[in-house]
């Protein structure tokens, strides 16, 4: 439960997955779609939800994904109340550091909700090189986070349901580990 109506939600995930595009989406979907990459060294904007008829003030922080800035993320991770990590299903390295770099970044000190987003589907061409959504779910369940959402900012699919399930996973937090082989006792420390 939060203990206010301010939602700090960080974005994380390798480099050029899509993060900022993805919260650009968000905070100004009537604008054009930037196909220009610029790394996000941190940027922050808020945004006011209605949710379940409760307003929320989100704010919106994102990171860069790069190895080189990992101690600037860190300090705003102690802000966070969830996390939106990002993977490109067009790239598979992105997908498997969600477990080798993320969730031990992510769950070394803090025990937060994570909603795990595949961006870019619309570039989805149903070939054997890109992460297909059965291995999303299957990986959202092996790393316990609280929803799995594909989404594209290009189109648009998916990007408010993203930030809405970020406000739930706040709401709720962490969820109980299942029951089955998953790395909950790896990547959840207690």
């Amino acid at each position: 439960m939060l203990p206010s109506d301010i939602v700090n939600i960080v974005v994380v995930g390798d480099g050029m997955v899509g993060k900022t595009c993805l919260l650009h989406a968000y905070t100004n979907p009537d604008s054009s779609f930037n196909i220009d990459y610029t790394p996000t060294i941190y940027d922050k904007g808020s945004i006011d939800l209605r949710l379940n008829g409760t307003d929320y003030t989100i704010q919106l922080h994102d990171t860069a994904g790069q190895e080189d800035f990992e101690r600037i993320r860190r300090q705003f991770y102690k802000q966070a109340n969830c996390f939106l990590l990002c993977y490109s299903i067009d790239s598979r390295v992105s997908f498997e550091n969600v477990t080798a770099k993320w969730i031990p970044e992510l769950t070394a000190n803090l025990r937060l909700p994570i909603v795990l987003v595949a961006t870019k589907v619309d570039t989805r061409r149903h070939t054997n090189k890109e992460v297909s959504t059965r291995e999303g779910e299957q990986l959202a369940r092996k790393i316990n986070a609280n929803a799995f959402i594909e989404c594209s900012a290009k189109d648009g699919s998916n990007v408010e349901q993203a930030i809405e399930e970020a406000v739930r996973a706040c709401l709720l937090g962490v969820p109980t580990p299942p029951e089955d082989d998953s790395c909950w006792s790896k990547c959840w420390p207690l």
